[in-house]
């Protein structure tokens, strides 16, 4: 790639369609044969597609501050002669879908990967290390804690919790300030 601050569109673009061969590659590594043999290696895989799929929230919201930039700008037109508008905040409004969904893959991608941190490979000779009689008594233990919030609770939250300020109470100066509205809801 050139000079980090000499970045063109065709560098942009390579890197994209790097990024989908180099997924597809990983979709016909892992199925195999041989694909996966180690749950660790499984783990790591999982850890950096959670990596990935929050880098490419990063990378949709920055792809909306462009076009939303260019637009403010008057350096957008349409190929029809229409006005540029309607098909710029369609794509933004995909685009705040897009980051939302991408944090959500990020996250389930996390959430499995933790998950597995305690998971290990065996050998064909060892014995798994779980002790089922052990769960089964976790799991009695953990129905025997369960009872009536009242006997834990004896006193009701309005009693817990100190009395609610209103908004009225609080000077002016401590109150905090009216914060901007995310942009991504429209234009």
């Amino acid at each position: 790639m050139n000079d980090p601050e000499r970045r063109t569109d065709e560098d942009i673009e390579r890197v994209a369609g790097q990024l989908h061969e180099h997924v597809r590659t990983l979709n016909h590594l892992t199925q195999g044969p041989p694909g996966l043999s180690e749950p660790a290696a499984a783990y790591t895989v999982l850890g950096n597609l959670a990596q990935t799929a929050f880098r490419l929230a990063q990378t949709a919201e920055q792809i909306d501050a462009f076009l939303t930039r260019e637009l403010d700008a008057g350096r957008l037109g349409h190929d029809r002669g229409d006005d540029p508008v309607p098909a710029v905040t369609a794509a933004h409004n995909a685009l705040g879908q897009v980051t939302e969904q991408a944090a959500d893959l990020g996250d389930s991608f996390r959430r499995a990967t933790s998950a597995l941190a305690p998971i290990h490979a065996v050998d064909e000779g060892d014995k798994p290390s779980q002790d089922r009689h052990a769960v089964v008594k976790l799991v009695d233990e953990k129905n025997a804690q369960v009872r009536p919030a009242n006997e834990d609770f004896p006193r009701t939250i309005g009693e817990v919790l100190p009395p609610s300020n209103s908004a009225e109470d609080v000077p002016p100066e401590l109150r905090s300030p009216p914060q901007v509205p995310h942009p991504r809801r429209g234009r």
